[in-house]
């Protein structure tokens, strides 16, 4: 049975490291920003020369993309983090479950995506004046298929720093940009070559993007790519948690989880 408490212990722990260590903060409220004025004056040109829906399709995108993206390493990035500053060790010597660490890093990757998230479409408004709340309540939902496929993505990267060690972990920064040729981020996914579409198609991230421009583009949400997404989540979810499952019990018994930390 999951304790809430000690979740929110995890949670608490790194809200406070978040408001002392300069990197993490940096990454929660700079970074956004910095990458949200780069695409920013870019989308701005594009508009100018071309149109204004491509330029809110740019926009639209990015602000999308760092969901993805911030989330899917957060959750990698941190276990790392506790590696590094031998916090492991504390967490397997209390009564907190790995369940219920994981579920703290999740929450905490929730929170700073949300500060990210509203610090970015402040700036958009101001300076850009793209209304990402154009998208309605079609945005929640993209929002939300986006974030459990970056907390499956986010569990995947904890499997694979368990089972190879934390030399791997900078694959934690790494593999979101492998995924973001196929994910049709910025254009739609009939524009790829038939293989990378296949891939493409596979992918929940890709009909996200594909919705989003359906509903910048038409005024309605495109209901089709909301559940295919769905569906592909739920695939994906499943298949990273009985991963981590699986590869949890094996470190323990085979005992690397001790080399590890």
């Amino acid at each position: 049975k999951m304790n809430l408490n000690r979740v929110s212990a995890i949670i608490l722990r790194h809200i406070f490291l978040t408001m002392h260590q300069l990197e993490r903060f940096f990454d929660v409220i700079i970074s956004p920003v910095l990458v949200l004025i780069l695409w920013g004056f870019l989308a701005t040109y594009v508009q100018n020369i071309q149109s204004q829906t491509l330029a809110a399709f740019l926009l639209g995108g990015m602000i999308l993309w760092v969901v993805f993206e911030k989330v899917s390493t957060d959750i990698g990035v941190n276990f790392m983090f506790d590696i590094w500053d031998k916090n492991v060790i504390n967490v397997l010597a209390s009564p907190i479950t790995f369940v219920e660490y994981l579920a703290g890093l999740v929450t905490i990757s929730f929170i700073k995506i949300l500060i990210a998230l509203t610090s970015m479409w402040l700036m958009a408004g101001i300076f850009y004046n793209f209304q990402i709340t154009t998208l309605g309540f079609g945005l929640s939902l993209l929002w939300i298929n986006l974030f459990i496929f970056a907390v499956s993505f986010g569990i995947f990267n904890i499997s694979l720093i368990l089972r190879y060690g934390h030399s791997i972990g900078p694959l934690t920064w790494i593999l979101p940009f492998l995924v973001q040729p196929f994910a049709a981020v910025f254009y739609p996914i009939n524009i790829l070559p038939p293989v990378f579409q296949k891939i493409a198609y596979l992918l929940p991230i890709s009909h996200v993007f594909e919705g989003m421009r359906f509903t910048l583009r038409t005024g309605q949400f495109d209901y089709t790519s909301f559940w295919i997404a769905v569906l592909l989540n739920a695939i994906y979810l499943t298949a990273s948690i009985v991963l981590f499952a699986f590869t949890l019990k094996k470190v323990i018994r085979s005992g690397r989880l001790v080399k590890l930390i």
